[in-house]
Order: C-alpha cells, then structure tokens, then sequence
C-alpha cells in the first residue's frame, strides 16, 4: 500500500459518522436506510478516486468490500451486479444471471448474459476480463521471457497447457520446474490428462535422446539432466517462481533454480524463460542480470476478500484491513469451542512443526463428538492405513473423527493418499497441516484457523489464505455460495501462545509486498543489507562470495583436474558439507587414483555404503552431521541393509522391522544405545567427540511406548528415505560419474535392482516393492509404454486393479 494511499485512508477512517457505519457493515450488524445510502455511496466515491489515479488500487478494494458485504447482507444483489459489470467482475455477474438473483432483469440484463460466454474458460467457468485479458497477451507474446503474476487459483495452471499447445515447433524441449514432489505428481496429472503428445519425463535418467519432451523436474533433477547429456531446453516453466527470490542455508535450492536458468541460458541463448506466481510484485527482482528484459503479465484485483478473525483471551475480534482496526464481536468463549462452531464443511487447521501438528491433532480430534465408523469409505481408508502404514499410525483414530494431519515427516505416498481422500469424502472434515499443504494437490477448504504465524510473512500469509475457496469450487457450483468470496480466516491466540497474532494480522492491511532478494545470484542482490547483526556480517559476506566464486567456476572452462572435480562437486551441492572445499578435493584426486591402481585393499568388496564413507567421510572434517554418521560402522550397517534388504519389503513390513529394532535399542543397558537420532524429532542432545551441539535431535527409546514406537517408526522412515534421496544418492551418483562403482552397483543402490524394465517403472515413480508384486502377479507384461514412450495399461490391467486395495490402486493409478 503506497503512503498517500495508506494515509488518505487514515484520513477517512477518522470520520466518526463513516467509521461507525464502516463497523456495522463489516460485522454485519444492522444499517438503517440511510446508512446504507451513505455506505454505498462513500464506496462510488472510492471508485472515482481510484479511476483519477489507478495506483491507489486499495480504494478499488475498499468499494468492492463494502458492496459484497452490503449484497450478501440484504440479498439485494443489483449493486454487487453493476460493480461486477462495470469493473470486469465477470463470473458474478454471471451467477446473479444464472441464478435470478436480480429484483428486476432487463432484456439488456440478458443480452449481456449471453455476451458474458466469450469469457467462458476450458474449465468451464467465466473469467474477469482483466484474467481474460491478460491471459490471451500472455500467450501472445512472443518475448523470450515473461511472467504470469496472478493470485492464487487465477488458472496458472491451465495456462501453463495452453502456452505449450500454443508453441509452434514440433521438436521442442520444454521442462516444467516445481519445488516439491507432491507439486511435480500434481502437474505431472494435469499434463498427461491434456494429451500433449509428447514423452513426459519425470525423472532424468527417462531421457534417451528424444528431439522433444515435457519434463516436469525439481531444480536438482533439471540440472542433473542439463549436466550430463548434450541438450538444453527450449522452454522452462518456473513453477512458485518466488522461490528464486528465497534464503536457502540448508539446502540451497533458491541457488541451483537460479544456475538452471543461467546455466541453460549458456547452452542455448535463444531459451524462452515463463514465471509463474502468485507473490511476485516487481517480476524484475527476478533477473539473473541486468541485461534480462522480463515481460510481465500480472493481474491486480482478486476477486475474494477474506475476513480476518482473532480469538484471543477468550475473545473474538474481527480486522477491516482499510480501516486498520480491531472490532470486538465475541467474548467468553472457549478456544474448541471457537473452532466448533466456525467450522465449515473443510477446515484447514495451520501449524508449523510436524510435533506441534500432531498434539494440535491429537487435541482436536479427542474432543470431536463424531463417530464415523459405520461410514464405508471412512472404514476403507482405516483398514488401508492399517494394513499399508500400521495399526498403530496416529492418523488411524483420527480419520474416525473426521480428520487427518499433514506434515513433511509423512511418508509421500501416504500424504498423498490422504489428500486425496480429505478432497473426496465427505466425512473428512478437518486437515491440520502445515506449508507442505501449499506443495501438494489443491484441496477443497472453505476455512482456515492459522494457531501459529511463526515465519509467515505477509506474502506467506496471504498465499495460506488464497488456499480458502478456490474460484473454480466457488463458481462450478450449484446453487452458488457467494460468501465464498468474502473467505473466513481465523487466527487463534492459544494458552501456549509466546506472542499474539495481532501484528501479523496488520501486515494483511495492505496486499502488496515489497520482493526482498535474499538469493546473491539475482541482479538485485543488495550486499548492503545482509540481514544479520554487525557481529556477523564478515561471516556472511565471506559465505556469499564464496557462493557467487562457486557459481562463476561453474560457468568456466577447467583447466585441470582440481577445478573439474570442484565443478563436479557444486554442481552435486555437497561441497559445504566440508569445513574446506580444497581437502576434499585433494583427497578425492587421491583416493580415485588409488582406487584405479588397485591401492585400495579389497575395493571391490566393499559396499556402496562403505566406498562413500572411504571417499567422501574418511580422514576428512566433515561439518554435516547427518551425514557424517557414516563414520560409524554401526550407521554404515544400518543403511546397507536399509538399502538392500528393508528397502524392497512393503511400507508396513518396514515399520514393523523398524519397531523390532527401536525395540532392541530400547532394551540396551548402553545409553548410547538407548538415545536415537531423529532430527526434528528429537527431545534431547547428544554429545559426541566430533560435534558438541546442544541441539535436541536424539530421543531416549526406552522412554516410549509402543505407540509413539510405531510412529517414531513412521517419521524415522520418511526421514531416512530424504536422507538417502536428497544427500546419500548425490555421492553415489559422483561414484559412478567417476567410474569408482560399476552399473550393477549404481542400479542396485538407486533402483534396487539391474532388471531393466523394473528400473524402467521405477523411474516412473512406483516403488521396487511395488513392482516386485506385479511381478509376482504375471502383471508387468499388461503394462506398456505408448507411442509417446509414457506408461500405459491395457484392459487386463485395468481388470487386475479391482482386485488391489484402494492404497495400491491409488498408487498405480497416479501414473497411468
């Protein structure tokens, strides 16, 4: 919100005639006649003063507000009607047609009805014409770069398959980059539902030498693909393009979006470049250089205004963000309670952590009155849960109650699962999730209840809030609800709670928000505001130059040994996982040649696990304490067995292994023993003779019953599982790149086997267990790829998924 705006309306909120009725309309309290004519009134003059100046965008939203609200109220739907007209509101005034919600309607009223299907979409609802507009210059443009800035659920989506039908090349390589795993199954559905004609990559190794293809990879994947094949893309989509814009100590991956996109820059000038996004004010914060001329295509107005609560010390307050102000609407009334009696058909409950997820869960569903075991999908997805997870999973008894939870720490395919299941059956009420619910499937919610706002800034918050009532659920449905467009969003203030969420609530005053570059790979990097106090700003700048030397090496020509190695070992970004990048590099050069001569006593039978440790762990300082675990031949033995035994039994039989050996860990007299690594789980520190962190990332086994067992079980799984993905995978990748493991060693470890068809299914994402089954059920051979190299089923197949369970069946299916 720019200043003059801010202060005008400051200016007008101090009218105390205005400001009282300014209240009663927004918590919905009674006008008297002519209080509704001034209220709408002071909302035509809001119009006028932003038609004068259209920056002002605020008093645009004000009037738009004050209508709804005055509409919905007294069901009197001719204002709401001629603002929609009059300022490209289409599909409302669409809906106050179709539904007869006019007192009075003019053939002229019906004429336009019919003009109103020019804006009819492929998803079948009617666009605004400032979302019709911008979509058709979209794909009009022919600049190499451009974006697409639209609020969440503007149809980002389905414009990234009309961009691609609209390319006229035949042989094009196009990749679709997305942040997430479950965001890569989401649009890897919608593209194949679009029949593009064209081989769909999702993993890298699915290349073999196609002239065109729709890749739909993470940052890591499109580089993997970049660096070792003879290719580039013609197109990358950049899906979450603020991303870019991100700080990413831990994993780096604002950095390697930014090298992909400067990377395929060098290996074909000529890329065409798309940003998608719902949080991006200024698309020039994006540039890699100066030099970049991005074209952006952004629409200003949403079409839903949320309505902002606050329950705090047993009351309830309701926010206008234009007045700035807090009316108090409720008082003693209980926090469930609350939530109760707020709670629509799908509620979304936001927290942070995935401990704090489940005791928020927990709570919840141990004071829900529901009982749903006589439902017979709510009965399915508990035998499932049992049968494919374990008895003992916590979701199990909440699911009887009607809700589930969320979180990272979940195994992929069972978050997927129960997604999936919270949009489809009607009894699952309640989700208590954290961000990973903005990485995964659109999910039907018509409320949201956020209990903590810790790093959630007001981009954040308002894309957590444009999850409520997306635009195709408001306007696909019959009769239309339009209090959907005004989405209830309640903030609550807990016993528990450090801080309230009032100043939270206040950045929501204004929708637009400064894009600060936190990436030192972006054009508009400012090295003089680092973001950290006096103290540590030589530690940071050293960190950041040293990022930046790293990525122009990267872009070089190597003129020996050492600095290929080190290109090798960025590009793996696992060169911080040392205290000095050169020790590793000089030890590699070493240890490789000894390898080669045949130095190295018995090489060749050592386990993959071994030869990491031996490589990239021995006699080196290692400062990434996960991995330097391997050190341990007790850590080293665990994994190989991870990988080659526990890896191909199915999910339960792995939980289940699991617990035995929580068990006997549980039972040891050694304390060491007794204390187990789980991250983000962990209760308690651990100190050892390498790393003295205070951090509580052990818990004590034998301090847990045989429930918290099976879900530690659970969550130490999906951990190992990313462990092994996203850290351990990278060492045995540069293993095999420098030919210090031979094929049948890389297959097993990544595949799990040397079949090649099965490798084939696997890279399409079904796991070894899974196909070891078709195997096992003479299936493998009713599975086939089509003439565009993507998997397909014949009608056996389609016959044989009756007979799995609703789990395998939803498995399978997310790829066919």
């Amino acid at each position: 919100m720019l200043t003059e705006e801010k202060r005008k309306l400051t200016s007008i909120i101090k009218n105390e005639h205005f400001n009282k009725i300014l209240k009663k309309i927004t918590v919905n309290e009674t006008l008297k006649d002519e209080e509704k004519s001034f209220i709408l009134a002071a909302a035509i003059l809001f119009l006028k003063f932003y038609e004068r100046d259209n920056r002002f965008i605020s008093f645009a939203d004000f009037a738009y507000y004050i209508i709804l609200k005055y509409s919905l109220k007294y069901q009197d739907f001719q204002p709401l009607y001629d603002f929609s007209l009059s300022f490209g509101f289409y599909p409302i005034a669409k809906s106050i047609l179709n539904e007869k919600l006019l007192e009075h309607d003019t053939i002229i009223d019906q004429l336009l009805n019919t003009r109103l299907n020019d804006y009819l979409n492929k998803e079948n609802y009617i666009e605004t014409l400032e979302q019709n507009i911008n979509s058709k210059r979209f794909l009009n443009d022919s600049s190499d770069e451009k974006s697409y800035l639209a609020p969440t659920s503007f149809g980002k989506s389905s414009l990234i398959v009309d961009y691609i039908k609209e390319l006229s090349q035949n042989n094009v390589k196009i990749a679709i980059v997305v942040p997430t795993k479950s965001l890569l199954m989401q649009t890897y559905r919608m593209i194949r539902f679009a029949n593009l004609g064209k081989k769909i990559l999702i993993h890298d190794e699915m290349y073999n030498g196609e002239d065109s293809f729709i890749a739909i990879f993470t940052q890591e994947r499109s580089l993997r693909l970049l660096s070792h094949e003879n290719l580039f893309f013609d197109v990358l989509i950049i899906d979450e393009a603020h991303n870019l814009l991100k700080e990413d100590k831990s994993s780096s991956r604002n950095i390697l979006l930014a090298r992909l996109i400067a990377k395929n820059r060098i290996l074909n000038p000529n890329q065409k470049v798309i940003y998608l996004s719902p949080l991006i004010s200024d698309v020039h914060k994006l540039r890699i250089s100066k030099s970049q001329e991005i074209k952006s295509h952004n629409i200003k107005f949403n079409i839903k205004e949320p309505e902002l609560f606050e329950y705090l010390n047993n009351k309830v307050y309701q926010y206008n963000r234009f007045a700035n102000q807090f009316y108090e609407i409720e008082s003693n009334i209980g926090g469930f309670n609350y939530l109760i009696n707020k709670s629509q058909k799908k509620n979304f409950i936001y927290e942070t952590s995935p401990k704090k997820i489940e005791k928020l869960a927990k709570f919840i569903s141990s004071n829900l009155k529901t009982n749903l075991l006589e439902a017979p999908e709510i009965i399915t997805i508990i035998n499932n849960l049992k049968t494919e997870v374990h008895e003992s999973f916590y979701a199990i008894d909440y699911v009887k109650r009607g809700l589930i939870y969320l979180h990272g720490q979940i195994p992929d395919i069972v978050k997927e699962y129960l997604e999936s299941k919270f949009s489809t059956v009607n009894e699952l009420n309640y989700i208590v999730a954290n961000s990973v619910i903005l990485e995964g499937m659109n999910l039907p919610i018509d409320a949201l209840f956020i209990f903590n706002t810790w790093g959630l800034q007001g981009k954040e918050l308002i894309n957590l809030i444009g999850r409520v009532n997306r635009l195709n659920t408001i306007f696909l449905s019959y009769p239309i609800d339009f209090r959907k467009l005004l989405p209830q969003i309640h903030f609550i203030n807990t016993s528990s709670s450090t801080r309230t969420h009032t100043n939270k609530i206040k950045t929501l005053r204004s929708r637009i928000f400064e894009d600060i570059v936190k990436n030192p790979l972006l054009a508009e990097f400012d090295f003089d505001n680092l973001g950290v106090s006096k103290d540590k700003e030589d530690e940071e700048l050293n960190r950041i130059q040293r990022i930046q030397e790293n990525e122009e090496l990267l872009y070089s020509t190597p003129t020996n040994e050492y600095d290929k190695i080190k290109q090798s070992f960025i590009e793996a970004n696992i060169i911080n996982f040392y205290s000095e990048s050169d020790d590793i590099i000089n030890s590699f050069i070493v240890k490789k040649e000894d390898v080669r001569n045949g130095s190295v006593v018995d090489w060749t039978n050592f386990s993959v696990i071994d030869k990491i440790e031996y490589v990239f762990i021995h006699e080196l300082e290692v400062v990434d304490f996960e991995f330097a675990r391997l050190r341990n031949n007790a850590a080293k033995n665990y994994y190989d067995n991870y990988i080659h035994i526990g890896r191909k039994k199915s999910f339960n039989e792995r939980v289940k292994s699991q617990i035995l050996y929580f068990q006997h860990r549980a039972e040891s007299s050694n304390i060491d023993d007794r204390l187990y690594y789980m991250g983000r789980y962990g209760e308690i520190p651990k100190y050892t003779g390498n790393f003295q962190n205070s951090n509580p990332v052990y818990v004590d086994l034998s301090t847990k019953n045989d429930t918290e067992k099976a879900n530690l079980a659970i969550v130490k799984l999906k951990m190992e599982d990313d462990f092994i993905s996203f850290k351990i995978n990278r060492f045995v990748v540069l293993l095999y790149d420098y030919e210090l493991i031979n094929s049948d060693e890389y297959n097993l470890f990544i595949y799990g086997t040397t079949d090649e068809n099965k490798i084939a299914l696997t890279k399409y994402g079904l796991n070894i267990n899974l196909v070891s089954k078709l195997e096992t059920d003479n299936q493998l051979g009713n599975l086939q790829f089509d003439s565009f190299k993507n998997l397909s089923a014949n009608k056996n197949f389609k016959l044989y998924l009756e007979t799995l369970s609703d789990f395998q069946r939803f498995e399978i299916q997310r790829y066919l």
